[in-house]
């Protein structure tokens, strides 16, 4: 395994560096709520001295995409995301404070490309980040992210696929590689000091809401006051009903001849965060008889972080997977009529969309027709205006 790579080394007379919190993941630890909070208060932490970049999709969203190489993924050409990673480090080369990187997507980054990604971060005070949330509360948020961008895998094979020991599965493999806390922190904090290597652990429900902005901001160096909390974003969790119907319609949807590039994200945009939001049925939970099995890789996990002497910010014993508190099922059954239902108010609010985006693309044919009118027209109407104006002179 590689050495730490010397982040903080400056030679003599060169200026004082900056400091950037690096925030991997995992995905589904909150990761969304802090995001949006940096993001609404971008200008008062600035004041405090720290920056988060609030251009998304032309920052640190591209940037993650560029680095695990996923970006046709997404439908987003290679030249959208060229040197997104880079430019980001050289902005917090300039900032004479604390920058703040963070999506969940750099948890994706694969280990022999960590090394490449920190060089440009050389020179800086760079501390890792990862937010960890039990694993009880993990396998169904994951499941349903996963539904959320194009899956219409059963919740029931999902959990088989990923509890597998031997991890054979290629959802399995995909779900380790960003939930796995343990090989995570290893997998960037082996190039880094340990004591610059930091787990936040998520609070257990029923804590303060901002306990976790709270535990996030004590390693990041700033008063947590200075920001009001985001509202709870878009990214929120659905009922099992509305997981369901698009669980169903991503089915059908790769039946398509052809797939837009922007499909993905328009799903998980216009259906998911629009038609489907308002669904009221119960979330999905994990089984009671997997809790041993994820009680036995959390203590090993555990065992790794101690043992390495990363700092935890929080408490260990968040992580300690739980029985739900909800009357939430972890077997769901959805009945055909509350998926019908569900379904034409989803069609409703999607036709009314697509009237709405016809009605804008009307608006722009005639604009632009206007625009070649008046491009064409100008010349000939100027010229007989000032004929009009002097005959004299074309006399």
């Amino acid at each position: 395994m590689a050495g730490p790579l010397s982040l903080g080394a400056m030679s003599s007379g060169q200026a004082r560096s900056g400091r950037v919190i690096l925030h991997v993941g995992v995905p589904k630890s909150g990761t969304s709520f802090l995001q949006a909070t940096l993001r609404a208060n971008a200008d008062r932490l600035d004041a405090a001295g720290v920056h988060f970049p609030t251009q998304q999709h032309k920052g640190l969203f591209h940037a993650a995409l560029e680095l695990t190489g996923n970006h046709p993924g997404w439908g987003v050409p290679d030249k959208r995301v060229k040197g997104s990673w880079e430019r980001l480090c050289r902005r917090a080369r300039r900032y004479d404070g604390t920058t703040v990187l963070s999506n969940e997507l750099f948890s994706n980054v694969e280990a022999r490309d960590v090394p490449g990604a920190l060089k440009h971060l050389e020179g800086l005070d760079v501390h890792l980040v990862v937010t960890a949330r039990d694993l009880a509360r993990q396998l169904p948020a994951e499941w349903q992210e996963g539904v959320k961008h194009g899956r219409s895998l059963r919740y029931q094979r999902f959990l088989d696929r990923v509890s597998d020991p031997e991890r054979s599965h290629s959802h399995a493999q995909k779900f380790w590689r960003h939930q796995d806390v343990a090989d995570l922190l290893d997998r960037w904090g082996a190039h880094l000091p340990a004591d610059h290597v930091h787990l936040v652990t998520v609070p257990q429900p029923g804590a303060p809401r901002d306990l976790l902005w709270r535990r996030f901001c004590e390693v990041v160096g700033v008063d947590p006051d200075v920001a009001e909390l985001a509202g709870a974003g878009s990214n929120v969790s659905l009922g099992v009903t509305a997981v369901d119907v698009l669980r169903r319609v991503n089915a059908r949807l790769r039946r398509l001849d052809e797939r837009p590039p922007g499909l993905r994200r328009t799903v998980k945009q216009v259906l998911v965060n629009g038609a489907l939001r308002a669904d009221t049925s119960p979330r999905v939970s994990t089984p009671d008889e997997l809790l041993p099995r994820l009680e036995e890789i959390t203590d090993a996990w555990v065992r790794r972080v101690r043992e390495a002497g990363y700092r935890v910010v929080g408490d260990l014993d968040d992580l300690t997977p739980r029985p739900s508190s909800e009357a939430a099922p972890a077997r769901p059954r959805v009945q055909a009529r509350e998926s019908r239902d569900l379904a034409l108010d989803a069609v409703a609010v999607l036709t009314r969309e697509v009237a709405l985006l016809r009605e804008e693309v009307r608006e722009v044919e005639a604009l632009r027709r206007r625009v070649a009118e008046l491009e064409s027209g100008v010349p000939g109407r100027v010229l007989a205006g000032m004929r009009r104006l002097r005959p004299g002179r074309d006399g």
